[in-house]
């Protein structure tokens, strides 16, 4: 279902939205958009999907953050400028000092919807998310943040920052894989136990890998090493001079495609003991039989799933015929590929809306939950809406308070307890003079009587 409704449903990059909620003679500024800042979002970093962050915002010292930045106060996102290093460099400065949100500006008038933050290696462990803004709205923003201000407090510049995930229903999700990747494996792995608790939900994903063609209807019987069927089917080279080639990748596709379509359930056992068993592309068709067989997978039935796929093609060149498959699997792959506009591998599309950010599964699973527009229990605790960020002065204050409380309560139970063992001790005391006084009393009486006793 997913594979034709995404010819006619473009993928979105991303339905967030950026405010201006204070002071109010930045949000007139921006009124024209209704003080709304168009971003796009980082492919790296933790992306908070269906929640919103609100907080307020300080200007970095340098601009361009390619160093260790100032440490923030009371802010909890940061404007830094584009340039001179890397976006990764610059979001984990602004983490290091404690940001929750980098909001980097282009140093050049663009349209930024063209624009992709990538990661350049180094950004898997990055916790808070970054967005792209323009040259136009970051220079409104910079002019506001450095002028002199009377009241710092009263004139600091809020935001809220909305994920917003297209919801439905029943969610539909694609995952774009590569065979060669282990970053491929490494997000199976991670998803499996999420696919656990989705399975019987309404969520449905298909798979999708980079298949390509050199010539969509073959005329000549042309070998090329990567592709099989005369080029109609094609797959990059998984190890460049290496003896692998592309169409070793091209028989694995169509061997964990057919997997899939029987159970997807053996299809994550096969991938992961497939990961761990057929280490190189030139063992893929000795290794991916026995990995069947060890997984509980019934290899006959792999075959003749491919088998019923294909359609045999002929042509003839001068007066010889020679033969080719078409398979309709790696033709909707074809399809799929075209219309998905997939830009990175591993490549996630949630509701037809492509997942930019850390591709964990866990990260991957959350997005999952918040695209329901009625979120199964097995979400749980995990779906929330606003984030409301704190000052951490505001947070020092409670703590500090709360400690105060706790003095008092212990200190005037201290005081009860001490009362009461006092009132106890000098009761006892009280008792035991007045008994002995009573004692000496009796004791004066009696001698006395005898006296009298005796004098008769």
């Amino acid at each position: 279902m997913l594979i034709f409704a995404l010819l006619f449903i473009s993928v979105e990059f991303t339905l967030g939205k950026l405010k201006v909620i204070a002071p109010e003679e930045l949000k007139q500024e921006l009124s024209q958009n209704n003080g709304e800042i168009t971003f796009s979002i980082a492919n790296f970093g933790n992306v908070p999907w269906g929640r919103r962050l609100k907080g307020t915002l300080d200007i970095s010292h340098p601009i361009e953050a390619c160093s260790e930045i100032n440490s923030t106060v009371k802010s909890h996102f940061v404007l830094i400028k584009r340039g001179n290093c890397s976006f990764v460099t610059k979001v984990r400065h602004a983490q290091n000092a404690g940001y929750q949100l980098a909001i980097i500006e282009d140093n050049k008038a663009e349209i930024i919807d063209n624009i992709t933050m990538s990661d350049d290696g180094t950004g898997y462990g990055l916790q808070i998310p970054s967005i792209f803004i323009s040259k136009s709205d970051g220079q409104i923003l910079t002019k506001y943040l450095t002028i002199p201000k009377a009241n710092l407090e009263v004139d600091q510049v809020q935001l809220i920052i909305k994920f917003d995930v297209r919801q439905q229903e029943r969610v539909e999700a694609l995952f774009a894989l590569s065979i060669p990747s282990g970053e491929t494996y490494k997000f199976i792995r991670e998803f499996q136990p999420y696919y656990e608790k989705l399975k019987n939900e309404k969520f449905n994903f298909t798979i999708l890998y980079p298949v390509y063609q050199i010539v969509s209807r073959p005329n000549k019987p042309i070998e090329y090493q990567n592709c099989i069927s005369y080029g109609k089917y094609c797959s990059q080279d998984p190890d460049g001079s290496g003896i692998a080639t592309g169409n070793m990748i091209v028989e694995e596709t169509l061997r964990q495609l057919c997997i899939f379509s029987q159970s997807i359930d053996k299809w994550f056992d096969y991938m992961l003991s497939f990961r761990d068993n057929c280490t190189t592309a030139q063992e893929y068709e000795t290794c991916s039989p026995k990995v069947q067989t060890e997984v509980g997978i019934d290899n006959q039935k792999v075959e003749k799933c491919i088998r019923d796929q294909q359609v045999t093609n002929h042509l003839t060149i001068k007066n010889e015929q020679k033969s080719y498959k078409v398979n309709n699997l790696l033709e909707e792959q074809l399809t799929l590929w075209n219309a998905a506009g997939v830009q990175q591998l591993p490549g996630i599309i949630i509701n037809y809306q492509d997942y930019l950010g850390q591709i964990t599964g866990l990260n991957v699973f959350l997005d999952i939950c918040y695209s329901f527009q009625t979120p199964p229990e097995v979400c749980g605790k995990h779906v929330d809406g606003l984030i409301l960020q704190t000052d951490s002065s505001t947070n020092l204050y409670l703590t500090i308070a709360i400690i105060l409380v706790v003095m008092i309560i212990f200190f005037v139970l201290l005081f009860c307890v001490y009362t009461k063992l006092i009132r106890k001790e000098f009761k006892e005391s009280s008792q035991s003079q007045v008994n002995e006084m009573v004692t000496q009393y009796i004791q004066f009486y009696e001698s006395k009587d005898k006296k009298k006793q005796d004098a008769i």
